[in-house]
């Protein structure tokens, strides 16, 4: 059938856009339907939000980049703050933040640049909307989502008004200068010939970096030439002066002591590493009342020791370290300046096996600017580039411990986590967790977090069983997901590997039972404050770093729908009679683990007045291994799972052994392969794409039972199609009827309208060749539901083509409406289509000029 054909006149494209988008009571219909509905699949939240118009979509008509979530193309930021309204009073105070003038701080671009970023990976690169021209697109680690639309200073990187450079500064004196050039093959047939020639600079304070790439015989050879001012030399401050100048500086010693950390420049000194010290390095360096707390409490714990033993180190045991080993944990070989730095990076320390790794975290947006934090194996850094003769100094906020195991390493050696370390064996997931050279973040459940679930769910996930994958993987992210990104006052958002949204937020800690009144008091007034994911798990312990990643210990199991065994998604989606059904018959269990299925489950509405509804409430306990209600059953599940944005007009297999037809329809006036409504066997997609353990459920507003007969059978046996079933015999048009192999639409008027117009009944039955016209424009060569007629107007007429070739307009009011007729009766499915009963003879307009709609169908 082709799909709602044609509308004319070009000139109706203008009078269209005076139309609304939404301009039918159909639209109502699929908002309401849709609620979740059609935009369950697409992330909603972000720059853009799409409430009231994504009803519009049938996503498999989309881009395959909106399909995977998307409102963009590639799949949402990875972390995203999003304001919280709050009082006055409780806005941050940002005077109470650590203070220095090389505090990290600036616009949306790396905080030092002064120009656009044009290395091949930025260690950040900025956010823009992907309908701002120029800026959208690319994939980024963080992207913040505020109210107001910000200056261009902060939102355009790079394109800000100031004052002109005098001069160049990196062609003066004190400018030291490196070459690197690297080579690589290209596509030789591509570029064999041509003589390209690209080159790009980036500006920083200290630095002018140009990357020049050529084409070299089909070879990609890349030369960058980087400009710096001399080490002991610097540009001022703020980036603007025009030559490099001698800057008074100190030993890497007197520059950590200076900025307070002596006692621990005393312990590195007091284990033998005075020498070490005086190398080029970069050290890492704790403040004394970070690292006073941290002895004190090492000490207690038995764990900081006498040197171990080459074996046991070699074991990876940091149960016990050194404050030798501690300190050259803190110790990275060469210059190591924060704007140089990229997000994920590890720098190896001088302890063996030990790294630290980089991370790099927005600040949420205010109204002073979009700042950026630098963490050394999650500690914020607090001080950065503290140029030293010999090195650069920065200071963070803890001390740094060594790092040597993985993230499955850490979880075996714990012993609160026994569940966890079986659940990821059983799952294999602990391959994962122990892959090297990537990083994840991983919210560890403790023993006491699986004794909270349900008795079934908790043996089930033990078992490894159901989907205890897909609940392991809502704990997990692909990316190293630091506390600090937490702060006050925002919601901060980010996607684990179900992608699904995970949404982290700081609340006031409420006093536990036994503990003391006024020590809660004291954490209130220190600012002590809980991280809670998605309102439920609170973060017990925070920032635990492994060589691939990091751990949050959490005391609750984070629910996923994706997790939830379909009995439990029956329940929570009130669809309580069907449940009762699969109870009743016995086969719960059965279909708990079913997989890779797509259950389409009648609304309770529509079960109500059928057979099986009856039987439940008047005879439960003969249901019990019912075959028939098996069957029953067992067509309501699709082979294999498909959601909405994968259907097509096809037939869907059964567990039951018989198919599915599914048949898609656009309802907007204009945009015709737009596909926003869905049947299967002619019964309308009220909610979908609820995804469960191993499935996804579909409710439709029909009971779903398999056609046992023809069209031409069920004209045959129903007697008030008996004077139509006579004109399809006199038109020699039983064989098209009884072709199981095509598809149909028919239209059959009942005995009653012929008996009002008996003499021109009988006068065309006299005819064959006018009764198979008669015939014909009663037909559609497909598959036409009610669902799929919905309310038309002036300019935009819908019509189909009968099988005569005759257009037929449709309609719907207060009943659906096809030419001159009504329909009376909708949707009796059969095997090769589907039949309506209508109140008149069709009797099709002659096409005198173009059809109104042909222009935009």
């Amino acid at each position: 059938m082709e799909r709602f054909p044609s509308v004319s006149l070009q000139l109706l494209l203008a009078i269209s856009l005076a139309v609304p988008f939404v301009t039918s009571q159909e639209f109502d219909d699929v908002a309401r339907a849709a609620s979740p509905g059609f935009g369950d699949g697409w992330h909603t939240g972000g720059l853009l939000d799409f409430t009231g118009t994504q009803g519009f979509f049938w996503p498999h008509n989309l881009e395959s980049a909106f399909r995977e979530g998307s409102n963009f193309g590639i799949r949402q930021p990875s972390v995203e703050h999003i304001p919280m309204k709050t009082d006055e009073s409780e806005k941050p105070d940002r005077d109470t933040e650590p203070l220095d003038v090389e505090y990290i701080s600036g616009s949306m671009g790396n905080p030092d640049d002064t120009q656009v970023q044009v290395e091949d990976h930025p260690p950040f690169k900025p956010s823009y909307p992907s309908f701002v021209p120029g800026f959208g697109g690319g994939d980024t680690l963080f992207q913040h989502t505020f109210d107001h639309f910000p200056g261009f200073s902060n939102f355009f990187n790079g394109f800000n008004y100031q004052s002109p450079h005098i001069g160049v500064w990196w062609r003066g004196p004190n400018v030291c200068t490196e070459k690197q050039e690297d080579v690589e093959d290209w596509d030789k047939h591509l570029f064999s010939g041509l003589s390209l020639n690209f080159e790009s600079c980036v500006e920083k304070s200290n630095k002018h970096i140009c990357k020049t790439i050529s084409n070299r015989d089909g070879q990609k050879y890349t030369v960058t030439v980087t400009h710096m001012c001399c080490h002991g030399y610097e540009r001022a401050r703020d980036g603007r002066g025009t030559s490099c100048k001698k800057v008074d500086l100190h030993s890497v010693e007197e520059t950590a002591e200076s900025l307070g950390a002596k006692e621990f420049i005393t312990s590195t000194k007091n284990n033998g590493l005075g020498e070490k010290i005086t190398e080029n390095i970069t050290m890492f360096v704790p403040l004394d009342s970070a690292f006073t707390d941290f002895s004190e409490k090492m000490f207690e714990s038995n764990l900081v020791v006498l040197p171990l033993s080459r074996s046991r180190r070699a074991t990876k045991d940091v149960s016990g370290i050194t404050t030798r080993e501690l300190a050259l944990a803190h110790i990275v070989d060469g210059f190591v300046r924060i704007e140089d730095i990229s997000n994920e990076q590890l720098l190896t320390t001088s302890f063996e096996n030990s790294t630290i790794r980089m991370n790099i975290f927005p600040r949420p947006p205010n109204y002073e600017s979009f700042d950026f934090r630098y963490t050394a194996n999650c500690a914020p850094l607090l001080k950065v580039n503290k140029v030293a003769t010999n090195g650069i100094v920065h200071v963070v906020e803890r001390v740094l411990p060594p790092v040597t195991q993985s993230i499955l390493e850490q979880i075996e050696g714990r012993t609160d986590m026994t569940i966890l370390r079986t659940v990821l064996q059983k799952t294999e997931l602990d391959k994962l967790l122990s892959q090297e050279g990537k990083s994840f973040t991983l919210f560890a459940p403790t023993d006491s977090a699986f004794d909270k679930l349900e008795p079934h769910l908790k043996r089930t996930i033990k078992e490894g069983n159901g989907c205890a994958t897909n609940i392991l993987k809502n704990h997990i992210l692909d990316l190293t997901f630091c506390s600090c990104a937490v702060v006050d006052t925002v919601m901060t958002n980010t996607y684990n590997l179900l992608d699904q949204k995970m949404i982290f937020e700081r609340v006031g800690g409420q006093q536990k039972s036994g503990e003391d009144v006024a020590e809660s008091e004291v954490a209130d007034m220190a600012g002590v404050r809980e991280i809670v994911i998605n309102g439920l798990a609170k973060m017990t312990e925070a920032d635990i770093m492994a060589t691939n990643g990091v751990i949050h210990v959490i005391d609750t199991v984070i629910p996923t729908e994706s997790g939830m065994p379909i009995t439990s998604m029956l329940t929570s989606q009130n669809l309580t009679i069907f449940k009762s059904l699969l109870e009743a018959s016995g086969r719960e269990e059965e279909f708990e683990m079913m997989s890779n299925v797509s259950f389409f489950v009648p609304t309770d509405r529509a079960l109500q007045d059928s057979h099986w509804a009856k039987e439940l409430e008047e005879n439960r306990d003969s249901l019990k291994d019912n075959e028939d209600l098996v069957r029953f059953l067992n067509y309501h599940v699709g082979i294999p799972l498909i959601k909405t944005c994968d259907l097509n007009d096809d037939m869907i297999h059964t567990k039951s052994g018989d198919d599915l037809r599914v048949n898609l329809y656009a309802t907007h006036p204009v945009f015709s392969n737009v596909m926003n409504r869905a049947t299967v066997n002619c019964a309308r997609l009220v909610h979908f794409d609820d995804e469960s353990c191993g499935s996804v459920l579909h409710q439709v507003d029909k009971v779903l039972e398999p056609p046992t007969k023809s069209l031409l059978e069920i004209l045959e046996t129903t007697e008030k199609y008996s004077k139509w079933r006579d004109f399809v015999r006199a038109a020699n048009l039983t064989n098209l009827l009884e072709d199981v192999e095509h598809d149909y639409t028919i239209m059959v008027p009942t005995n009653e309208v012929f008996r009002e117009q008996r003499e021109w009944y009988e006068e065309k039955l006299a005819k064959p060749e006018e009764a198979e016209l008669i015939v014909k424009n009663h037909m559609l060569p497909d598959v036409l539901c009610c669902a799929g007629i919905v309310p038309s107007e002036w300019p935009f007429v819908r019509t189909i083509e009968s099988l005569s070739g005759r257009p037929l307009r449709i309609d719907r009011g207060r009943r659906p409406v096809v030419a001159n007729a009504g329909i009376t009766k909708c949707d009796v499915v059969a095997k090769n289509g589907v039949l309506h009963e209508i109140n008149d003879v069709i009797i099709p307009k002659e096409r005198q000029r173009t059809p109104v709609s042909s222009f935009f169908w």
